[in-house]
């Protein structure tokens, strides 16, 4: 049965406590289920750190951005880097991001580390799809099936959600200028995720190649260096995505309040609904899915958001 995040992270603590904890563990579950956020309170846990993301013992790999597949290469690497030593403590944690983009090639590699894994240290494969994933890197996995909350409220008070509320209540309706500020807001939060995120493996990278300097090759370097600049990437794709998602769901939120108002819906969500009749929400609904589907063929981000956000905000009769 899929669990809620807490539940699960309760089950997955009380396993350690219990000395019971599995070397890898299959997280699966929607958009807004939390794997995540599962696994980084879990590389928190063993690692005993409250920041994971930037301790030299936590590592992890995603679908490169261009082919969006996590490739042998980056696979061997991973490999490599979990064979040696722990840099601080006793154990090591491996996410493995999108586990379903894993090249054939690159799922075989990593059997032999999810049969006989390095003493202490433990796995986490995140997927929204698991039936795409070789039934070989299953097996070797506990699943933990996760679902969204009710209601899928989680997004809603974002800081975009409220760019976007703002933009469709805009006194005299949404205009090309509303679409544009926006626009705007969107590209200077991918921006400052981006900025933050590449600062931080940046730093992760300068530690590895400190406490790796005598073992380590000039082409695991080079390597590490190319993994590092992938994984910000796809960190930033998958952030651009959350972002998405919170524009989604106040469009979705408005949509259900014309079909069961509710006292609970902010006055925001009811000044979205009422400005908007139904047949306008979907439309910008389906502006929303033609600008992500854009962004998912590798149209130019900018373009791709500049018009898919026009005709999302615009007018609509």
């Amino acid at each position: 049965m899929a669990l809620l995040k807490d539940n699960a992270l309760n089950r997955l603590k009380a396993a350690r406590k219990a000395g019971r904890l599995a070397h890898a563990y299959l997280l699966t579950g929607p958009v807004g289920s939390g794997k995540e956020w599962l696994a980084m309170q879990m590389a928190a846990e063993v690692l005993e750190t409250p920041a994971p993301s930037t301790h030299p013992d936590y590592h992890s790999v995603a679908p490169e951005s261009k082919s969006r597949r996590i490739v042998i290469e980056q696979m061997r690497t991973m490999e490599q880097t979990l064979q040696m030593k722990p840099m601080r403590g006793h154990t090591k944690v491996a996410v493995i991001h999108d586990a379903d983009r894993l090249q054939p090639q690159a799922a075989n590699a990593f059997l032999k580390t999810l049969e006989e894994p390095p003493p202490g240290c433990h796995i986490f494969l995140l997927t929204a799809l698991p039936n795409a994933i070789l039934e070989t890197i299953v097996s070797r996995c506990i699943a933990v099936p996760l679902r969204a909350a009710a209601g899928g409220q989680q997004t809603i008070g974002s800081p975009l959600a409220a760019a976007l509320t703002e933009a469709l209540l805009k006194p005299g309706g949404p205009d090309i200028a509303s679409a544009m500020r926006f626009t705007r807001t969107f590209q200077q939060t991918t921006a400052a995720v981006r900025e933050q995120l590449t600062r931080e493996l940046d730093a992760e990278l300068k530690q590895q190649m400190k406490h790796y300097r005598e073992s380590a090759s000039a082409k695991w370097e080079e390597s590490r260096g190319d993994q590092i600049k992938a994984q910000a990437e796809s960190a930033v794709v998958r952030e651009r995505e959350k972002l998405l998602q919170s524009a989604g769901e106040v469009l979705a939120a408005a949509l259900r309040h014309h079909h069961l108002p509710s006292e609970s819906s902010s006055p925001d969500i009811a000044g979205v609904a009422q400005a908007n009749p139904p047949a306008v929400l979907l439309k910008r609904l389906a502006a929303l899915e033609r600008t992500r589907d854009l962004l998912a063929r590798g149209v130019q981000e900018a373009l791709a958001l500049e018009s898919g956000f026009l005709e999302m905000i615009a007018p609509h009769s």
